[in-house]
């Protein structure tokens, strides 16, 4: 039995959560900064984190209305908090800068625990603690109706679909492995091209781990079969974090 496509919902943007959303953001972000800013991280490496939340959000503005559309992922319309409008969707200000906070974030301390070398184990923990976090937040915006996700989700029980956290996790982690080979050979002016990798990265793991859901959403295919799907993209992201694990593995081999 195929299922039917959903539309997306239309709503206003409730309030004051996004506000209170959008502060929190906003907080956390130059939490994160003033650390970089007073402790030995800027002086040990320069800029490489501010650019890489200037790259990550700069990649919201690329990305997100592209992947909303393809995995069935809506934003209130008409929103004062709005960023810019999209591909028929509506961005409001925290999701680039949530982007900037969480994959820049997430991204950065990945590629410190590699650089320092790390075991296959620890890469797991931090992957299923970095998924869940983002689970959280995700089911956060659905519950507050500030968006959420729409039509035959698999994986979609309580809150947003694990799927899609197994999906986001792994960006930050693809962007991290990729900060581990790339900036040491940059240096100087070089290290503004952090501001364009986090483009590729996360639209090349997006595009791809996604698009066993992305087909079955957009085809209309049965329950069993979007489900199917589902498990193949968390194992698509799983697999991608087995390499990851072996790099950080061969790096604490290496230093020891």
């Amino acid at each position: 039995m195929e299922n039917t496509i959903v539309p997306m919902p239309i709503m206003p943007a409730p309030e004051p959560a996004g506000t209170i959303f959008l502060v929190g953001t906003c907080i956390i972000m130059m939490a994160i900064l003033i650390w970089w800013a007073v402790g030995p991280e800027r002086k040990v490496r320069g800029l490489v984190l501010p650019l890489v939340f200037a790259g990550t959000a700069l990649s919201a503005v690329m990305i997100e209305p592209i992947y909303d559309n393809t995995l069935l992922y809506w934003y209130p319309a008409e929103n004062s908090l709005a960023f810019f409008r999209g591909y028929e969707r509506t961005i409001p200000w925290y999701v680039p800068l949530g982007y900037a906070w969480f994959f820049g974030g997430s991204a950065y301390f990945v590629w410190r625990v590699i650089e320092n070398g790390a075991s296959v184990g620890r890469i797991w923990q931090l992957f299923f603690a970095t998924a869940f976090v983002d689970w959280l937040a995700v089911s956060i915006c659905e519950w507050l109706n500030l968006s959420a996700f729409y039509g035959n989700q698999p994986f979609h029980v309580f809150g947003s679909p694990i799927w899609f956290s197994f999906c986001d996790a792994t960006g930050g982690f693809v962007l991290g492995a990729a900060m581990a080979m790339f900036v040491p050979h940059l240096t100087g002016l070089s290290r503004a091209w952090l501001l364009i990798l986090p483009s590729f990265t996360y639209a090349a793991t997006l595009g791809s781990t996604t698009a066993p859901v992305s087909l079955a959403l957009n085809s209309g295919w049965s329950t069993s079969l979007t489900w199917a799907a589902g498990a193949a993209t968390m194992a698509m992201c799983m697999i991608a974090i087995h390499v990851i694990a072996q790099m950080a593995a061969l790096r604490q081999k290496a230093i020891s």
